[in-house]
């Protein structure tokens, strides 16, 4: 008893996928005898093979019922775990999402007479990022991690490398026409590396500069020129060195303190390459599979921080990077002291969530615009840095949990997400759905997501991302010039990269 009892749980997982499986062809059949269902695949699933299904289904249902009897009637319960992060509060929906994803499969159990049930249990975490990713490596490491976690897609290819997730490639192809063939293209080639997909894209976003429309007016513009401002960095009219030069403007005459010209980010975080990608630089080679380095470019922008920094315009404040995100960063944006702010689409959710900021007030104070060409002849950009659901390889139901995130991925799921959080859309569908159509700033920063870069998916870029920010801090905490800046952050790459980079001069 105890041998066929151990077969059954083994197969647990298949039964669930079987049985919620069956659930979904009836309304696929159901609904195609309304309406085509779309399949960009042309797949079409056979009367005989639904056929099939469905004895396989009641054959399989039996034995369920079976170890549901030797538990004394009880449903079979599987348990899946799931650690989700913010660390904005208002990104609540990356649990709670998976949370009635979970409630709908038990729905479909229900419906379907599957005696089993499936407990999502987790958290949602409001910690430093740093802090959470350590948590989560050092479960994983251990073998103790959660089925389901969610991070950067940009940490897929140390995940993979380190052997803590499985390749996702074969699910997703499997359940491609139930959600998968609607999530916006691009987004597969930040979750997909050396060929294989490892995540599933849970939101997407874009960096953006804020600019303060009243302490504009202060310096003179009019509503007019504030108003075109993004439509002139669109276009390149309007460069990294005139915003620099504006910001001076408003520290020479008061508009502005100085050192609150232009605002970035304290910490280190995925923003600091992308003054680098609007002077045209470029960080990963495809064909090497190696990181980038161009001096010359490097150079461009360590001069730009070398005059925007207390040494020369007193543009950005030299105790920046000694602030907190939280505790000073915010509320002094908020507050209108700052001319420009290097920020993410969600900071405006944030702020209106966590830091006392009236919707009205957002937009009579703040406008937003990409990140303008670093001279003219180049492009604006942005860098996105999509979120993503990963499954651990310890994980004992992963198709489950995938079935879980299939759920998830779901139009009005993932639209409540977004427009709670002020994330950008990753499904076609979501551009039509009515919660994030009537979300006036999502509908104005969508196009951004057609300028945006992605950070390079490498095993390695932690580490050339880091000497970046450690770099551009001593800059503008004054410990050398753009020269010294230059020789020291090319000796740390060499030392600390050897031959996963190309340094090119």
């Amino acid at each position: 008893m105890s041998q066929q009892k151990s077969v059954i749980q083994k197969s647990t997982a298949i039964f669930l996928i079987v049985s919620l499986l069956v659930g979904l062809v009836i309304g696929y059949f159901i609904g195609s005898a309304t309406a085509p269902a779309p399949t960009p695949t042309g797949e079409v699933v056979p009367k005989s093979q639904y056929d099939e299904l469905q004895k396989q289904v009641e054959s399989l249902k039996q034995q369920l019922q079976q170890l549901s009897a030797q538990q004394g009637g009880k449903p079979v319960e599987i348990v899946i775990t799931a650690w989700t992060q913010g660390p904005e509060r208002e990104s609540i929906y990356r649990h709670l999402n998976l949370v009635e994803a979970a409630n709908r499969l038990n729905q479909i159990f229900q419906a379907t007479g599957v005696p089993a049930t499936v407990k999502l249990e987790g958290d949602f975490s409001t910690a430093q990022w740093t802090d959470y990713r350590k948590k989560v490596f050092l479960a994983l490491e251990g073998g103790t991690g959660p089925c389901i976690f969610q991070m950067e897609h940009v940490w897929s290819a140390t995940l993979a490398e380190n052997g803590w997730i499985i390749p996702l490639d074969s699910y997703v192809k499997k359940y491609w026409n139930w959600t998968y063939y609607d999530i916006i293209p691009g987004l597969w080639n930040s979750v997909t590396y050396k060929g294989h997909i490892w995540g599933i894209p849970q939101d997407t976003e874009a960096r953006p500069i804020f600019f303060n429309k009243l302490l504009l007016k202060k310096l003179g513009w009019t509503d007019d020129q504030i108003n075109a401002l993004p439509e002139k960095i669109k276009n390149g009219e309007f460069t990294l060195q005139d915003m620099l030069m504006v910001a001076k403007e408003a520290v020479d005459k008061g508009v502005v303190q100085p050192g609150y010209g232009i605002w970035h980010r304290p910490s280190a975080g995925p923003d600091w390459p992308i003054v680098y990608l609007a002077f045209g630089g470029t960080l990963y080679d495809d064909a090497s599979g190696k990181l980038v380095a161009d001096m010359n470019v490097w150079k461009k922008v360590f001069d730009w921080y070398y005059l925007a920094s207390m040494q020369q315009y007193k543009v950005i404040s030299d105790k920046i990077t000694s602030l907190d995100f939280n505790r000073d960063v915010h509320p002094t944006v908020v507050s209108g002291k700052v001319l420009f702010w290097m920020g993410g689409i969600w900071h405006k959710a944030q702020w209106i969530g966590s830091f006392n900021l009236s919707e009205d007030m957002f937009w009579k104070m703040f406008g937003f615009a990409l990140y303008p060409a670093g001279e003219k002849g180049l492009k604006p950009v942005t860098l996105s840095q999509p979120q993503a659901y990963f499954i651990s390889k310890t994980c004992k139901y992963p198709e489950v949990a995938f079935l879980i995130l299939t759920l998830a991925t779901d139009p009005y799921l993932n639209s409540l997400h977004a427009v709670k959080s002020a994330h950008l859309a990753i499904l076609y569908s979501q551009l039509s759905s009515p919660v994030y159509t009537q979300d006036k700033f999502l509908a104005m920063t969508g196009y951004m997501v057609e300028y945006a870069k992605y950070q390079p998916m490498h095993p390695r870029w932690g580490d050339y991302n880091t000497i970046i920010f450690n770099t551009i801090k001593g800059i503008e905490t004054g410990q050398f010039n753009s020269d010294q800046a230059l020789q020291v952050f090319e000796q740390n790459l060499k030392s600390t990269l050897g031959d996963q980079i190309i340094i090119k001069k």
